[in-house]
């Protein structure tokens, strides 16, 4: 049986082979002598997720400079080291033996969430973006002997959006960007360089900050999807944010931007409060608005996505139920006239 050349495929080549196009060698299963190819070839899930990722990253890194090509198979190579440590007992890979059942979809997943990270690397209104990563895996000092545990290792995850270009805004994104990773992931914080990251062996977390929009040459949208479990809780905690690149001033959208003139804060908040209780009813859980106040004017609460509507992004637990999930609440762009800057508009639309 023949796979594509995906990280598989360079685990049998060894970590010192050049990274190559998935199209380039082909993967022997009758060759493959590790556990970790072994179960690759051994599972028909597992093996359509290495050949989706084989494609993905195929694609990922066509037409990209030599510098981001460099980077991109840096990453690479992380995350196979990544994905054979991830999913094993200790946190060191399998040498021996077989994966069990939860083994095999614990690495079906990680290749699924590798292959959704590379499908950022896109190019848009002529712009080419790419993901620059960083994986971890360190074991559960809580659960390490206990032979029935579910989550015997942390898993950490830290996907940061880049601009491949010599543009000069293009180097202001990409270090605001960096620096808006490091912030939300915490526990992926510079530990004496940026080679070196903080783990947690207790906890699984997912930090991506990736392309949202790009209405016009004005402004670039990242949005940041962030996901963090403590091992042995009931549910995972989640948040949604928005920043907005401003690209010939080159820094982040400022409440400011757009809002301007006396009082238009508290007005801000009694209409997103109203419009809240309408929209959401029974499942509004809000009987004292005062403490949202300061999430109504933070323009990473601002989903700029509609030419009608300033749409407001609440998070998990902040104004509903959990089950609820992260609501949103619209203001009609209209009721919202008379505290506008100039440039509001041309902020919104990107041009």
């Amino acid at each position: 049986m023949h796979r594509f050349a995906s990280l598989a495929a360079i685990s049998l080549l060894g970590f010192s082979a050049p990274v190559v196009t998935a199209e380039a060698a082909s993967f022997d299963c009758a060759k493959a002598s590790t556990p970790f190819e072994k179960a690759i070839c051994g599972d028909d899930d597992l093996s359509a997720a290495d050949e989706r990722l084989a494609r993905t990253y195929a694609f990922a890194i066509g037409g990209i400079s030599e510098s981001a090509l460099a980077t991109m198979r840096t990453g690479q190579r992380e995350w196979l080291a990544f994905a054979q440590r991830a999913c094993t007992r200790d946190a060191t890979p399998l040498t021996a033996g077989s994966y069990d059942d939860q083994g095999i979809r614990c690495l079906t997943d990680l290749f699924d969430s590798r292959s959704r990270v590379l499908e950022q690397s896109r190019l848009i209104n002529g712009i080419r973006f790419y993901p620059l990563t960083f994986y971890s895996a360190v074991v559960d000092e809580d659960e390490k002997d206990n032979p029935d545990s579910s989550w015997p290792v942390g898993q950490h995850e830290l996907a940061i959006v880049q601009i491949d270009g010599d543009q000069a805004f293009a180097a202001a994104l990409n270090e605001l960007a960096r620096k808006q990773g490091e912030e939300m992931s915490g526990i992926f914080a510079a530990q004496g360089g940026a080679e070196q990251i903080q783990t947690e062996g207790g906890a699984d977390s997912s930090v991506i900050l990736k392309v949202d929009s790009m209405p016009g040459p004005g402004r670039i949208t990242l949005i940041a999807n962030t996901y963090w479990y403590g091992h042995g809780a009931a549910h995972g905690n989640y948040s949604i944010d928005y920043h907005h690149f401003l690209v010939d001033e080159e820094r982040w959208l400022e409440a400011s931007d757009i809002f301007d003139g006396k009082g238009w804060q508290k007005a801000l908040l009694d209409m997103v409060v109203e419009a809240s209780r309408e929209e959401h009813g029974d499942d509004l859980m809000l009987d004292d608005p005062t403490y949202i106040a300061d999430s109504i004017i933070d323009p990473t609460r601002w989903d700029l996505s509609s030419p009608y509507d300033l749409i407001f992004q609440f998070q998990p637990y902040e104004i509903a139920a959990y089950a609820y999930g992260a609501p949103t609440t619209r203001i009609n762009w209209r009721n919202l006239e008379k505290f506008l800057t100039d440039q509001a508009y041309s902020i919104r639309s990107g041009y």
